[in-house]
């Protein structure tokens, strides 16, 4: 596996404005035929303390996990007491006690100019704002990393108070290590947090357990980690934990339908699917089998899907292996006779 935290930003363009918006493409992807296939783009905004090279490297590695290009909107830094500073305000901003305006945003409407005016404290916060709202990029997947998280909250809540709740709903947001307590309605919010990253505490006590949460790092001894890269590290187990209940490494129930589809609804990111059906074969043997069956049953219903996998070795043996092992049941059998026949 590709190791994220030595990722080099090679000739990437680094931004140096507040609010910059470049496109980022890991090189090595753009070599396989799952690359962007279908074609896709998603949105990425950096937290606190972060340099351009920081920016464009948590892209790369955005890029490399997710498949696709991204569009990287830069958080500048400037030192870790004006950031910090910064995030405070950020946090109060919509809904603080000191907040820009009192009435709630989206509740009412109001003028782009208002809007505007209320974010431009923060120069990224009206990047976010101004680029969500253009035509191409209001069906795109939004990732956010720290302090990012405050300014895509605060952006999200001025669409939704200038265009009304159609402005926001069914946006699919991706939250790393948030200190955001406050979200516009409507949106679809998957939350991830590392169980020690102090800086997702703020965010309060996960008490509807609606955060995909992982105890440590990946190969770290430190359990105190904040890194975007850490984050990416452990991808496959942070999506296992979105449909699983459990705690140290004991798993009380895991919505088998639920991850499955969502390894189909993947599509051609079959390099993304492999890794978690691998992660599945390490800790959790004896779930995969039962999600390899339900992943073959959403194969065989989407021809374009079929096509992907037939050209992907790798994981079709994964996929048999898993169902091979132990008992074997007459859908599994079933499921790897289909396989083999790809």
């Amino acid at each position: 596996m590709l190791d994220l935290r030595k990722l080099g930003v090679g000739v990437a363009r680094k931004p140096t404005v507040d609010g910059a918006v470049n496109e980022y493409t890991y090189p090595e992807v753009t070599q396989s035929p799952f690359f962007n296939n279908p074609p896709r783009k998603i949105i990425f905004i950096n937290g606190m303390q972060n340099s351009g090279e920081d920016h464009v490297r948590s892209a790369l590695a955005l890029s490399w996990v997710q498949m696709c290009t991204v569009i990287g909107i830069y958080n500048l830094s400037s030192g870790f007491l004006a950031d910090f500073a910064q995030c405070v305000a950020d946090k109060n901003s919509f809904n603080g006690p000191r907040a820009v305006l009192s009435r709630p945003f989206t509740n009412s409407r109001m003028s782009v100019q208002d809007a505007l005016q209320a974010l431009a404290r923060n120069a990224c916060q009206v990047a976010v704002f101004n680029e969500l709202r253009r035509p191409e990029n209001r069906q795109r997947e939004i990732f956010a990393h720290s302090q990012g998280n405050l300014i895509l909250s605060n952006a999200l809540q001025a669409i939704a108070a200038v265009e009304g709740p159609s402005g926001v709903s069914g946006r699919v947001v991706n939250t790393f290590g948030s200190p955001a307590v406050n979200w516009p309605a409507g949106i679809i919010k998957r939350a991830h947090g590392f169980s020690a990253d102090p800086v997702a505490w703020l965010a309060g006590f996960d008490w509807r357990f609606n955060i995909s949460k992982v105890g440590m790092p990946l190969d770290s001894a430190n359990p105190l980690t904040h890194s975007f890269l850490e984050y990416m590290m452990v991808d496959p187990e942070f999506l296992v934990n979105r449909f699983r209940w459990g705690g140290l490494r004991m798993t009380l129930s895991l919505d088998e339908d639920g991850l499955a589809e969502c390894l189909a609804d993947m599509g051609g990111n079959l390099d993304r699917v492999r890794r978690v059906f691998e992660h599945l074969d390490r800790r959790h043997n004896s779930d995969v089998d039962d999600v390899a069956v339900r992943y073959v049953g959403h194969v065989r219903k989407r021809p374009e899907l079929a096509a992907r996998l037939r050209s992907d070795r790798a994981l079709r043996d994964l996929l048999i292996k898993a169902m091979d092992e132990g008992y074997t049941s007459a859908a599994e059998k079933d499921a790897i006779t289909y396989l083999r026949s790809l």
